[in-house]
C-alpha cells in the first residue's frame, strides 16, 4: 500500500460503499476537479497566470497519470480559465467527462492497493472502485492527528479537508463536535499566506456553488 496524493485521498473519502459518485452529488464533482487543478498547481505541473487562467508548465510525469484528463484539457485549451474546467467536468448534461476522472484515478488507486476493481451498477456492466477500509481509515486518521490533535499542518491535508467539507463529506467521518472543530481550523488557515492557491481554488469552487444556486432558482 502506498502514501496517496490529494486527488487519490479525495476519491477515496467520497466513493460510496457501491464504490462510485453519487448520481446527483454535482458537488463531489466539481470539488474531484479541484482536486485535480489544485494538485497539479501544487507541484508545479501547471502554473495560474494573469485573469486566473491555468497553463501548463512542464509535462506530466508518469506517477501523476490518473490526472492526464484534466492536464490535458487544460494543454488543449491554454491559457484557460478555472471556471470553464469546472464547468466541462462538473457542470454539464453528461457525467462522461466525471467518469473519465474516477476511471483514471480509481485505476490507480487499484494500482496502490487502496481499492478493488469490480462490476456494478444498475446491469452489473460498469466498473467500479471499491475502497479498502484500512487505506480510507489511515486517511481520516491523518487528518484528525493535523487538525484536531494539534500535529504540524501539511498543504495536502488542509486541501482535502477544506474539499471533504464543500463536497458535504465531513460529518460521514467525523462527530459534530469534530466537525466543528474541523471547520474552525479552516477558518483560521483562510488566514494563512502560505495556502494562497488552496484559498483561490476553494474561492473558485464557492463562487461556482453560487452561480449554480442562481441558476436553480
Amino acid at each position: 500500500m502506498r502514501d496517496l496524493s490529494l486527488t487519490q485521498e479525495y476519491l477515496l473519502c467520497v466513493l460510496r460503499g457501491k464504490g462510485k459518485l453519487s448520481t446527483y452529488s454535482i458537488e463531489k464533482g466539481m470539488c474531484l476537479t479541484g482536486a485535480c487543478v489544485l494538485e497539479l498547481l501544487m507541484d508545479g505541473i501547471i502554473t495560474r497566470e494573469e485573469k486566473d487562467k491555468l497553463s501548463v508548465r512542464t509535462s506530466l510525469p508518469d506517477r501523476k497519470s490518473y490526472l492526464r484528463p484534466v492536464y490535458s484539457y487544460i494543454e488543449q485549451k491554454q491559457p484557460v480559465k478555472f471556471r470553464k474546467i469546472m464547468e466541462r467536468n462538473s457542470v454539464t448534461f453528461t457525467d462522461q467527462n466525471v467518469n473519465e476522472m474516477v476511471d483514471a484515478v480509481g485505476k490507480s488507486l487499484v494500482d496502490a492497493g487502496c481499492a478493488t476493481e469490480e462490476k456494478g451498477g444498475l446491469f452489473g456492466g460498469k466498473t467500479i472502485y471499491v475502497p479498502d477500509e484500512k487505506a480510507l481509515d489511515h486517511v481520516i486518521q491523518n487528518i484528525r492527528a493535523e487538525l484536531l490533535e494539534e500535529g504540524e499542518l501539511s498543504e495536502d491535508i488542509i486541501a482535502l479537508t477544506a474539499l471533504l467539507d464543500k463536497s458535504g463529506e465531513l460529518s460521514r467521518y467525523f462527530s459534530a463536535y469534530e466537525k466543528k472543530t474541523l471547520e474552525a481550523r479552516l477558518k483560521e488557515i483562510k488566514e494563512n499566506p502560505q495556502v494562497e492557491a488552496l484559498q483561490k481554488v476553494i474561492e473558485d469552487i464557492e463562487n461556482l456553488f453560487m452561480l449554480m444556486i442562481v441558476a436553480a432558482t
